[in-house]
């Protein structure tokens, strides 16, 4: 049902006319108790609409009430006596508060689920107010927390709206095969060397059997010797055909394998590499590698090394089945007997076998995460004495692991004996009627009996296939999920689908009221507004955790803010090419990353087409050059991944170096000389210096006294701008800036460093 038209129902029965323009969604009442509610606003009227209090409150209740079970309690509030919206930030969510009449009223409240929403109705209402003209991208609703309608439970992934417990099953099993379909012809001979093994396996039970014992040794046959030999020569015959084709059907497979693994590896770390820096930050590497690797072997294996035998069991299966029925129809339905029921045992165990293949690969993606936190941070390990705790900690990571495989054994062995008990029992009851069919009736020979039980146990491989093929579906569907989860994640950062590519950048940067968060109703940046003219260098001051990093990622385009525009030379970013907004930002950062490779090849990441003269100038104006001479080897030192051989001012400076390559109009540099200590700053700073001419620069600098020679300054505290001016203006006024500056003043005097 459409939500707006329901409201406009009760709206209208209410003697209120005119469409929804938007609407929000409130879950508590101002006492932060649950109850349900909306909030709407029409041309002219802001109404309150109240359904009562929830008795009850799930934890995963799923989505919202999305119609109206009865007539809500109504408060109206006309927008000409309304002033100044707001939707305050709480510990819990938010509130909406509106000044009416010159009072200010908190109208409702929710939890951080619906925050958006209600910044969305607080825009609209503030545009109405000022009686501005509504566009439709100001009508545009934003998409809330997205829920499944077959479960109700919220979506893993709110950008990819797909639940795993729903998921169908056969969507995945048809893309993950859509890897295979350049290798059809290779598919193919697999598929015929299969048909010819199944065949020949059919042949083997009647030689071994009939011909063998009623024909030859019989004595039915006139020479038997001659026909014991040709015999003989027919079973190997029948068995090296049967090696034969075996071997060509590996020769075939392992074609396949390793560029089927390759293309699908590929596919992931492509659709990773689109992704945005907020979809590595919400995961660990060791999960991610799990994913890359693991499970495409995992769907690899499930697709060469088991789908095609499927076709080959199924015609053995079928095959042997009619030929029992021909020998011995008695006989035949008492060895299929317990076939049917096995099945929809299995059919029914495989659901709790997949829950239990998922819970195993979870434990292992943490187990392995853990172990390359320990790797990585091995520095970190050392230096504080946490050995034991980390073995305590990787002890109940493998544990749980343990614990998991267990479970999953315990599982699988109860799954295993199904398929055991039946078909064990079958060979035995075979061959009690067979041995009561032979001695007491002659109704069949003791050849025939031999024959049959050769048929018999020839389903035993058939049997054994179907039993471990509900397993490898269960794997290989859920590290397809997996798989599939990273391709179909829609990136967080997009590029315009008709981009714009300055040809000139000049290098003017402006924020107009951006507003940003990184989770749902935790607003870091609120309306920052300032420019930086081309060629300045504007300073951001502000303590620790106030959002500068966040703002300058945000002009860089490593995240998109919620509202508000960033501009380029008058062209928002986020109409910009990507190749031209890297091209002309550059940002250097105290956390600098050092790829594994030479020093060269680090400094030319930026510009991989450098040449080596280049390289050095880069490292000359960052002032590397001299320590980068006195390595072993020089610019083509090997340096390890993440540039542990080097000091901080080391990397930093690469750093630099790279950032000088690179050529940018605008520089970004985020606390450039925070790690490093007082020599290594000036050096640091010396090369900054030289860097920034001409350049649109945006500095974070945790000394202020570096900030001095600015030409504009910019104090943010709580994600607000509260002060702007030069240096002498901010020192004169004697505010936020001033205190700051007179504390660290104070500390680096006592530690003899002059401010």
């Amino acid at each position: 049902m459409d939500m707006k038209k329901e409201l406009e129902r009760w709206l209208s029965a209410g003697g209120i006319e005119g469409p929804v323009l938007c609407y929000g969604f409130a879950d508590m009442d101002l006492h932060c108790k649950y109850c349900r509610s909306y909030l709407a606003l029409t041309k002219d009227t802001l109404v309150f609409l109240y359904l009562g209090a929830e008795k009850e409150r799930k934890t995963f209740s799923g989505a919202p009430m999305n119609y109206l079970e009865e007539a809500p309690e109504l408060r109206r509030f006309p927008i000409d006596t309304l002033k100044n919206p707001q939707v305050l930030d709480m510990v819990i969510g938010g509130q909406f508060c509106v000044e009416i009449d010159g009072v200010d009223t908190d109208i409702c409240s929710f939890t951080g689920a619906y925050m958006a929403n209600m910044r969305h109705v607080c825009n609209i209402l503030s545009k109405r107010i000022e009686g501005k003209e509504l566009t439709e991208e100001d009508l545009k609703e934003p998409e809330g927390r997205g829920y499944c309608p077959k479960c109700g439970g919220p979506y893993p992934d709110q950008n990819r709206r797909i639940c795993p417990r729903c998921m169908n099953k056969g969507s995945v099993f048809k893309r993950m095969f859509a890897y295979f379909l350049p290798y059809k012809w290779h598919l193919a001979g697999v598929m015929f060397c299969l048909l010819l093994t199944a065949v020949f396996a059919l042949f083997w039970p009647y030689l071994s059997g009939t011909v063998l014992y009623d024909q030859v040794l019989g004595g039915r046959l006139q020479n038997a010797y001659t026909a014991l030999v040709l015999t003989v020569f027919a079973m190997a015959g029948t068995k090296a055909m049967q090696q034969l084709f075996g071997i060509i059907q590996g020769i075939l497979v392992a074609e396949i394998m390793p560029r089927a693994v390759n293309k699908m590896i590929s596919n992931v770390f492509h659709a990773m590499s689109k992704l945005s820096i907020r979809f590595f930050s919400d995961r660990q590497t060791g999960a991610l590698m799990t994913r890359v690797l693991d499970d495409a072997n995992e769907v690899v294996g499930f697709y060469i090394d088991s789908m095609p035998y499927l076709f080959s069991n199924s015609l053995i299966f079928i095959g042997t089945t009619a030929i029992m029925f021909l020998m011995n129809w008695k006989m035949a339905l008492l060895a299929i007997a317990l076939t049917p029921p096995v099945f929809v045992i299995f059919a029914k165990m495989e659901p709790r076998l997949h829950h239990y293949y998922g819970r195993r690969h979870r434990t292992m993606r943490t187990l392995n995460s853990q172990i390359n936190d320990n790797l990585t941070g091995a520095r970190v390990v050392k230096a504080f004495g946490r050995e034991n705790s980390e073995l305590d900690r990787f002890g109940k990571a493998s544990s749980r692991v343990r614990d998991a495989e267990m479970a999953l054994v315990k599982y699988d062995n109860q799954y295993y004996a199904v398929y055991s008990i039946a078909q064990n029992l079958a060979v035995v009851l075979v061959w009690l009627l067979g041995s009561i069919l032979v001695l007491g009736s002659n109704e069949i020979s003791y050849g025939i009996l031999i024959t049959f039980a050769g048929y018999v146990s020839s389903l035993q491989g058939p049997m054994e296939f179907f039993s471990n093929a509900f397993r490898w579906w269960a794997r290989a569907i859920n590290a397809g999920q997996r798989i599939l989860e990273i391709i179909d994640t829609n990136p967080d950062i997009m590029e315009n689908e008709h981009p714009i590519t300055l040809e000139q950048v000049k290098g003017d940067v402006e924020l107009n009221n951006v507003t940003f968060s990184y989770q749902q109703g935790k607003t870091v940046l609120h309306e920052i507004c300032f420019k930086a003219p081309a060629g300045k260098m504007l300073g951001i001051v502000g303590r620790s955790g106030a959002g500068k990093s966040t703002l300058v990622n945000l002009i860089s385009r490593l995240y998109d803010p919620q509202s508000g525009s960033i501009t380029l030379d008058g062209v928002n970013v986020k109409d910009l090419s990507f190749s031209c907004l890297r091209r002309n930002v550059a940002m250097v950062s105290q956390e600098t990353y050092i790829f594994m490779g030479t020093v060269a090849q680090n400094i030319a990441y930026a510009k991989a087409d450098a040449t080596y003269e280049e390289i050095v100038q880069a490292a000359i104006f960052a002032s590397a050059h001299d320590f980068i001479t006195k390595m072993p080897d020089g610019y083509d030192t090997m340096i390890g991944a993440g540039g542990r051989s080097l000091s901080g001012g080391e990397r930093q400076r690469i750093s630099i170096a790279r950032a000088v390559l690179q050529n940018p109009k605008i520089l970004i540099l985020d606390e450039a000389t925070a790690s490093v200590d007082t020599e290594t700053e000036q050096r640091i700073t010396k090369a900054i210096d030289q860097l920034v001419v001409g350049r649109t620069t945006l500095s974070i600098a945790h000394r202020l006294s570096t900030l001095k020679n600015a030409d504009w300054l910019i104090v943010i505290d709580n994600g607000r701008i509260v002060e702007e001016g030069t240096h002498a203006q901010l020192i004169d006024q004697r505010g936020e800036y001033y205190k700051l500056y007179e504390l660290q003043t104070k500390a680096l005097s006592l530690r003899g460093i002059e401010g």
